[in-house]
This record gives structure tokens, C-alpha cells and sequence, in this order.
């Protein structure tokens, strides 16, 4: 009898040894989940920041291009004027470069988006806002009036100023329907409404970018969002 209880005491020793040691694994195994977690909420965040830097990169690279084609059309435009004329009215002309070195077009219109766009690249928000709101109030029917617009809708959605990008954007859709970025207006509008908690509004707009502009970028961008936004 007595070596039977000796017997059961090992017994139970093994098993509460080994049920120790399954808590123990138990432990380190939750230990290391969370620690993976937590490095996947870190990658997906950088992931998220570094696709922002990229979108506001992409968006600087089709400023330029935009600025450098007004720029060979206005040098383009004086060469053919020239090519007209007499040569001794030829000589008395402006010089073809002077507007481009100037930047002034249409009395100052050129001047002061060329202005707003080094600030915004600077991310001097407020004072490319104020350039951008001088441009549209100066030359309504400008040249740059379109992009004005939308700039400067996109300066106000940065800020967090929701209610101003609303109001900006929509107007620029509703003046410039056939500019070529109303797709990516009604991109920022709809992550606009989606910073006010209008989530439907915006989920139409993404649809909207999705179904009319479906080559573009800020449809590729959408179809992202969407997915985010989608029930698990």
C-alpha cells in the first residue's frame, strides 16, 4: 500500500509538471502572437505612410509635367507668331523666351500659379491657399482657374479643413466636368466625406471614379479603398 501511494504522488507530480509546462508554452506561444501583431500594425502603417508619400510624390511629378507643357505651348505660340511677321517687325518683337523667364502670362495669372505650385511643393500650405483663392477671384476664366481649383481643394483636405475641400472640390467638378482631374477630385471627395463620417456619400463617389474613369489612377486607388472599407 504504501508504495502504491508513493507511486500516485509521482503520478501527480508528472502531471502537474507537465501541465506547467503546457501553461508555460501556452504563454510564450500568446507572447509571441501578439508581438507578431504588433509588427504587422507597425509594417502596415509604414506601408500606408509610404503610399501617401508616394500618391503626394506622383502628384508634384504631374504638376511639372502639366507646367512644362504650358510652357512649350506658350514658346510654341510665340515662335509660330513670329515666323509671321515681317523681319524688321521680327526684331522689334518680344523676345520668345522673355515670357518663360518672366513667368507671367495674361497679366500675372501665370505668375501666381507658378507661385502657389513652389509653395505647395514647399508645403507652404496657407500661402499657395491664398494664391490659389487670388487666382480664382483674379482670372475666373483663366487658364489655370481649373487647376486652381482643385489645388487648392486638395490644400484644404491636407489641413483637415473638410467643410472648405468639400465646398472647393465640388465646385471644381461642377464648373470643369471635362478637366482631367475630376477623376482624382472625386477621389479626394469621396476620402473628404469619409473624414466628415459620410461614409454612403463616399462609397458612391469611389464607385463613381471606379465605374466612369476605370483606367485611371485614382480608380486604382479607390478599388483599394473600397476593400478596406468592405465588411470582414
Amino acid at each position: 500500500m504504501k508504495n502504491f501511494k508513493i507511486i500516485l504522488v509521482f503520478i501527480f507530480g508528472i502531471s502537474q509538471l507537465s501541465f506547467s509546462q503546457n501553461n508555460e508554452s501556452l504563454e510564450l506561444l500568446l507572447e509571441k502572437i501578439n508581438t507578431l501583431k504588433n509588427e504587422i500594425e507597425l509594417l502596415t502603417s509604414s506601408l500606408e505612410a509610404n503610399t501617401l508619400s508616394l500618391s503626394r510624390l506622383e502628384e508634384a511629378n504631374q504638376i511639372r509635367y502639366v507646367d512644362l507643357d504650358k510652357r512649350i505651348h506658350l514658346l510654341e505660340t510665340k515662335l509660330l507668331f513670329e515666323e509671321e511677321l515681317p523681319e524688321e517687325e521680327i526684331n522689334q518683337s518680344i523676345n520668345p523666351l522673355s515670357g518663360l523667364v518672366d513667368e507671367k502670362i495674361d497679366s500675372g495669372e501665370f505668375e501666381l500659379w507658378s507661385n502657389s505650385m513652389k509653395l505647395l511643393d514647399n508645403s507652404r500650405y496657407s500661402e499657395a491657399a491664398e494664391n490659389l483663392r487670388l487666382l480664382i477671384l483674379s482670372y475666373p476664366e483663366g487658364s489655370y482657374v481649373g487647376d486652381a481649383y482643385f489645388w487648392l481643394g486638395e490644400i484644404y483636405l491636407v489641413q483637415e479643413m473638410f467643410e472648405d475641400s468639400l465646398e472647393i472640390l465640388e465646385s471644381f467638378i461642377a464648373k470643369f466636368d471635362d478637366h482631367p482631374r475630376v477623376p482624382d477630385a472625386l477621389y479626394k471627395l469621396a476620402l473628404t466625406l469619409l473624414s466628415l463620417e459620410k461614409k454612403e456619400e463616399a462609397l458612391l463617389y469611389f464607385q463613381d471614379v471606379i465605374s466612369n474613369y476605370p483606367n485611371s489612377g485614382a480608380s486604382l486607388l479607390a478599388e483599394q479603398d473600397l476593400i478596406k472599407l468592405s465588411p470582414q
